[in-house]
């Protein structure tokens, strides 16, 4: 038997929210409004752990440009 997990408190207000028939252009507006928001929260959050950490944008940037995934995880490793 597969159980379907419970919704959130989030999945259920929106349910309320938008319990009545939308355009396709409302639903997209609807969408982009919610990502700007996330990004927005992951955008702070980010700056946060950069403050934290201590490091620049620039060093960041530079730790997360990278061609090959093995070498990069083999740089970390050696630095840990």
């Amino acid at each position: 038997m597969v159980v379907s997990p419970r919704l959130t408190n989030a999945q259920l207000a929106l349910l309320e929210l938008f319990s009545f028939e939308m355009s396709e252009v409302e639903v997209l507006s609807m969408r982009h409004a919610l990502m700007q928001h996330f990004r927005t929260r992951l955008e702070e959050e980010a700056q946060k752990a950069i403050q934290q950490k201590g490091i620049t944008t620039a060093q960041l940037e530079e730790q997360l440009t990278f061609e090959n995934r093995t070498e990069r995880l083999g740089q970390i490793r050696s630095a840990q």
